[in-house]
């Protein structure tokens, strides 16, 4: 258990103290200014609970007595010390006032030196003004900025008021800016004070042999005048007056900026300031006044007062400012700011005349030269366009006659093609320019996203582009007849260049990525888009200059699952135009299939095993299968370390399980690639009896098989289990789906096409019938594993979204055989003699699997979901949307459609049966079903195996999960966790998450909770209730009660309108206790909270409490937590 700053408060005064006794001023310096470091830390923390004290062994108040100590020190620090003492004490404190600077009298006061904390500030004012007193200039002046800071109590100090007042009539112009200073922190807090400093600013301001630096630092107060609104109402018009009055240009801006800060809290000093502003930003004025005018009213946008600024008139101005040439970059910038913020304003109240009056304003302003040179204007450009498109499509107004988007992407391909010549000179090849490259690739992809008609455009531009880098590359290598030195030059450049390039064609890469992705979502597709990325592929290979690695991913383009997928699909239309041009595309990307192996085979020839397995990783990810299978496979026997060589092999098997279903899906397609393999004498047992068409069944049975070697592989490491987690437990839930799949097929005797014997046909017929039974308990388990699946996805929060919505596809599909599995619970009069376990009777199981259904695809498809609603007499699946974790929504793909195929072929067997059921007799009513469900579940498995779901990204990131520790201790602070029996069992609680403190997770928690769970069964002999705590790994698969534990922890979590309770008994039953604790947590993710645990019917004896815990993110995301150490013990003792 981390310690916390009040934990450490003590340590920390002493050394302190240690460093001032010292007689070396530069060591004391060092630790004032780690101490200062500290108490910034320490201020960022919640108070200290009770929890805390119990936990750290520390007296109640402790805390807050050591750090009244430090203070003290620091304050003699500066009383006693010499100059750079002195000076290092007011850098502590200066840095601590900064914190609190834009937050609110509130928050500052739980966390910066507040006078109910600073026990002893009387004594602490009196010090420093006692240096003040007997000091010279530069000390008056850091006694000053002291007051300053302390302004929580300092400010209702008469004497310091007085000082401050003195020091403003001062002759020293240091005394006097260091007075201006602390003045205007008293401001902020105290009405009495501002009213006579706004008295002494005006004559002050007006004095005219005042240095320029102070009558800046006096301006400057005027924006700390916002205690009270009447207050800064007046000093507003102070400032106003004394502004108009100036005489000097120059002092202008500051007057500005003071004015707009006042103004910021108020909309109607917004307004006046407004009128007065606009004439500044008129051509008679200088460029400096212009752009101080128009940051000012960027300010106030930012702020949200641009309601202020929505005049015809003022939105022309600001669209005009774009088109003229002698402003500054930096100035049509933050004309470009108010502008949009303006413009959306407008467009939330605009009708449709005046809506088209503004996207003419919009293309007007499109052609300014800032957005052929910056990109931060194409991104607001791109923004503003959305902006507009959103509007026009709620209030259904067309937009497609603008040529506005073509623009767009014109301006976004002129600056990457120029980007990109810079990249490719090695005189000037620099990485920041390939990040702007990648920016822009990413705002092109919003473009393409809101048109989907400039696609092919699109890809052509991009073509056109790589074409271009192609050449110049082409280009900088012809260097016949070069001096010598212009030789070695380029050279010595070439190597930075050519990381710089193969980045851009990185970007380019991803962006082709993302576009096909997009095209998966909408359904639109063409055999145009292939032949324009085969181009773009072929373009790439045919420069020698780039390396296999590069050329082979963008081979595997080809090979992503919207385009063969989407083809395979078309294969069987009754369409003869789409169905011969999609035998053709089948067999070209086939062939490409091939042309990625040889680069494979190449890579690995040439002994490249890194790019080798980065291309071997992104293979799986396109669900190259065989292409993976043949990297991983060379790699295995070419790593040193045993972890590295059980991944590999565990990767190895993996692919070759995905690769069964792979050539199942074009046998005839793939002999071409399956000859290549066989000739070059690569994955023997991959190809085997390839040639001919490949069996469903044994497909099953050996992909079950090698996951089942894959999972194996990764257990053998012990190091292993902390960093594989999730690749474990993905594994582990793919073999249980298959082993139910598998049971299924075997119980029914399906996909009969495997079975050459007719006899055999006909006997698993008859035990068919029987089989029909156990549907029920398989479309239960089809369910569970749905749910765990779910669960799988909640449980890592540093996951990408391409992985959460890969999982939820998975989960999906064990949701869609759920259903076809579980139709015979929807035919009236047709009971079944086992107990469904946890239902208590059937039409829960039905009420279920429709709720699970419809929770996954209203967003998809709300159709599907009503026809499902019919089936259940309750409306029962409508009730918990609001509560679906937003990171398990699913994206509409190619892969959803078709599990919704198999969900209409469900629903209508459903139908069909129900109205036959009428006119027929019990046993062919037996009959008619047995034979319905076995040709159902046929279909919808061989579909189901046709599915390219893909394997997650994050399948492939090896590190420690994030997770969380639990630290429990009884009330009572003995080590021991005990209780006498028929009380209620009182804990102080620490929860702390792991592995957090990590640059890929940008994640901050809102809440965290933790659910506490025990039962009688979880009885344990062991009698210490901290013993075996250190467990070094955790099996969630294995744990049979997590599901249950996250869903109970998922809706208190979420609860409406309700806050979960934070500690004591929550329920009873037959099944054990359980408490949801809540949690804040500090910036390191640690968290202190109390609860009861209501264990007062436990007879004597020890018992594991089970916990799980909980946080939601600041985009509303709920996460679970891995537990990462153990379950703690509690002994229910005899009561004396």
């Amino acid at each position: 258990m981390e310690k916390v700053s009040a934990a450490c408060a003590m340590d920390w005064s002493i050394k302190l103290e240690k460093a001032l006794r010292s007689k070396n001023p530069v060591r004391a310096v060092e630790v004032i200014l780690e101490t200062g470091e500290k108490l910034e830390q320490w201020s960022k923390e919640p108070e200290s609970a009770i929890a805390v004290y119990s936990l750290f062994g520390l007296v109640p108040e402790e805390d807050r007595l050591f750090y009244n100590t430090i203070l003290l020190r620091l304050v003699d620090a500066f009383c006693f010390a010499d100059k750079l003492v002195k000076v290092a004490v007011v850098r502590v404190f200066m840095s601590m006032f900064k914190l609190s600077q834009g937050k609110n009298k509130s928050e500052c006061a739980t966390w910066f030196l507040p006078k109910a904390r600073v026990y002893n500030h009387l004594e602490i004012l009196k010090r420093v003004k006692n240096v003040y007193d007997k000091g010279d200039t530069e000390l008056k002046a850091l006694a000053l900025i002291l007051f300053g800071c302390w302004r929580d109590f300092a400010s209702e100090f008469a004497p310091v008021r007085y000082l401050i007042f003195t020091s403003m009539a001062s002759s020293h112009d240091l005394e006097v800016r260091s007075s201006l200073f602390a003045a205007a922190c008293f401001c902020e807090v105290a009405d009495d004070f501002a009213l006579v400093v706004l008295g002494m600013l005006n004559d002050m301001v007006k004095f005219p042999e005042i240095m320029p630096k102070t009558r800046l630092a006096a301006v400057r107060v005027f924006a700390k005048m916002g205690c009270s609104h009447a207050i800064a109402n007046r000093a507003f018009k102070i400032c106003m007056k004394l502004m108009l009055e100036s005489s000097k240009e120059d002092n202008l801006v500051p007057f500005l900026v003071s004015l707009t800060k006042l103004a910021s809290r108020s909309t109607h000093l917004t307004s006046e300031l407004a009128e007065v502003i606009m004439p500044f930003l008129g051509e008679d004025k200088t460029s400096h006044v212009r752009a101080a005018a128009l940051r000012c009213l960027h300010f106030l946008i930012k702020r949200g007062m641009c309601f202020s600024l929505v005049h015809e008139s003022e939105t022309a101005i600001f669209s005009s400012f774009l088109n003229q040439a002698e402003l500054s970059p930096d100035m049509q910038l933050n004309a470009l700011q108010i502008f949009q913020k303006i413009l959306v304003y407008k467009l939330c109240v605009a009708d449709a005349s005046e809506l088209h009056k503004l996207i003419a304003i919009v293309e007007n302003a499109s052609h300014s030269q800032i957005f052929s040179s910056c990109f931060l204007a194409i991104s607001i450009l791109v923004d503003i366009w959305k902006q507009v498109v959103r509007a026009a499509k709620i209030r259904s107004v067309e937009v497609s006659s603008t040529s506005l988007p073509l623009q767009l992407v014109v301006l976004i391909m002129d600056r990457v093609t120029l980007l990109g010549k810079l990249c490719c000179d090695p005189f000037q090849a620099d990485y920041a320019l390939v990040g702007e490259v990648k920016d822009l690739f990413n705002v092109l992809h919003k473009v393409v996203g809101q048109h989907s008609e400039m696609r092919l455009l699109v890809l052509d531009k991009v073509r056109l582009f790589v074409e271009y880098i192609v050449n110049l590359t082409n280009v900088l290598r012809k260097t016949d007849g070069a001096h010598e030195l212009l030789l070695g030059v380029i050279s010595y450049k070439g190597q930075r260049g050519t990381v710089v390039r193969s980045e851009i064609l990185a970007s380019i890469h991803k962006f082709l990525l993302m576009f096909l992705k997009n095209l998966e979502g909408d359904g639109f597709l063409s055999s145009q888009v292939y032949e324009k990325v085969k181009h773009i592929t072929e373009c790439v290979r045919s420069c020698s200059f780039f390396d296999c690695h590069t050329q082979m991913i963008f081979t595997l383009l080809l090979h992503a699952p919207i385009l063969w997928g989407s083809a395979v699909n078309e294969r069987g239309t009754d369409n003869d135009a789409n169905r011969n041009s999609a035998v053709s595309l089948v067999a070209d990307i086939c062939n490409y299939g091939i042309v990625s192996l040889e680069c494979s085979n190449k890579i690995l020839m040439e002994k490249n095993y890194w790019p080798a397995y980065r291309a071997g990783v992104y293979a799986a990810r396109l669900g190259a299968w065989v292409t993976s299978a043949l990297i991983f496979d060379q790699l295995k026997t070419n790593v040193q370390s045993d972890i590295n060589c059980f991944w590999l092999k565990s990767l190895s098997y993996l692919s070759h399980a995905e690769g069964k279903f792979q050539l199942l899906l074009m046998p005839s397609d793939n002999f071409k690639l399956v000859s290549w393999l066989k000739s070059s004498d690569y994955l023997p047992e991959l190809t085997k009896d390839a040639s001919k068409e490949f069996a469903h069944s044994v497909a099953l049975h050996e992909a079950y098989m090698n996951l089942q070697s894959s999972l194996g592989m990764l257990g053998n490491s012990i190091a292993s289990r902390e960093v594989f987690c999730f690749q474990t437990w993905f594994l582990v839930l793919k073999i249980r789906v298959l082993e139910t799949v598998i049971d299924l097929v075997e119980r029914l005797g399906l996909l009969n096409q495997d079975i050459c014997n007719k006899k055999q046909v006909e006997e698993k017929m008859l035990v068919g019938c029987d089989s029909l039974q156990q549907l029920p308990q398989i479309s239960v388990q089809l369910q569970k594993l749905a749910k765990e699946f779910d669960m799988l996805a909640t449980c890592f929060i540093d996951i990408d979204d391409d992985s959460c919505s890969i999982i939820a596809t998975l989960s999906l599909s064990c949701s869609v055989l759920a259903f076809a599995a579980g139709i015979v619970l929807f035919l009236p009069g047709f009971s079944f003699h086992e107990a469904l376990v946890p239902f208590t009777s059937q039409s829960g199981v039905c009420s279920r699997l429709v709720q699970d259904l419809v929770r996954r695809l209203w967003e998809v498809d709300p159709e599907i979901c009503e026809k499902l609603n019919i089936l259940v007499k309750t409306n029962e699946s409508l009730t918990c949307f609001h509560l679906q974790p937003k990171n398990q929504v699913l994206r509409a793909c190619g892969k959803v459609k078709r599990l919704l195929s198999i969900c209409r072929d469900a629903l209508s067997c459903i139908d069909g049966l129900q109205n036959r059921s009428n006119s027929m007799h019990d046993e062919e009513i037996v009959s008619e079903i047995t034979q319905s469900c076995r040709n159902l579940l046929s279909h919808a498995i061989m579909k189901w195996m046709q599915i390219p779901f893909g394997i997650p990204k994050y399948f492939f990131n090896i590190r420690p999960c994030v997770g969380a520790e639990l630290f429990a201790l009884s009330s009572d602070s003995s080590k021991i966790i005990s209780v006498e029996q028929g009380f209620q069992l009182s804990l102080d609680l620490c929860l702390q998450l792991k592995n957090i403190q990590q640059p890929r997770i940008p994640i901050r928690l809102t809440k965290l909770y933790c659910l506490l769970y025990s039962k009688l069964a979880y009885h344990t002999p062991t009698q210490h209730g901290e013993n075996n705590r250190n467990q070094k790994s955790y099996s969630p698969w294995r744990d049979e009660n997590l599901v249950e534990m996250s869903s109970k922890l998922f809706h208190h979590a979420v609860k409406s309108g309700k806050e979960p309770e934070v500690s004591g008994r929550l329920e009873w039953n037959k099944i054990g206790v359980c408490a949801v604790v809540q949690f804040k947590p500090n910036e390191r993710g640690q968290g202190f909270s109390s609860c009861l645990l209501d264990v007062s019917r436990f007879p004597v004896g020890s018992y594991q409490i089970k916990w799980l815990s909980c946080c939601i993110d600041q985009h509303g995301s709920y996460w679970n937590l891995l537990p990462l150490n153990g379950k703690p013990v509690f002994t229910v003792n005899k009561a004396s």
